[in-house]
């Protein structure tokens, strides 16, 4: 039973660092326009 419920809390934190990791290179691909005040 301690197995099972270690195997499930394996899988749930798999899959958050799997979902964190795609987001953290969705936002590294995103590259707002600069501002003309910074600008030189």
């Amino acid at each position: 039973m301690k197995r099972r419920i270690l195997q499930m809390i394996i899988g749930v934190l798999t899959f958050l660092a799997f979902t964190n990791a795609a987001s953290a290179c969705w936002v590294g691909t995103y590259q707002p326009e600069i501002p003309d005040q910074l600008k030189d």
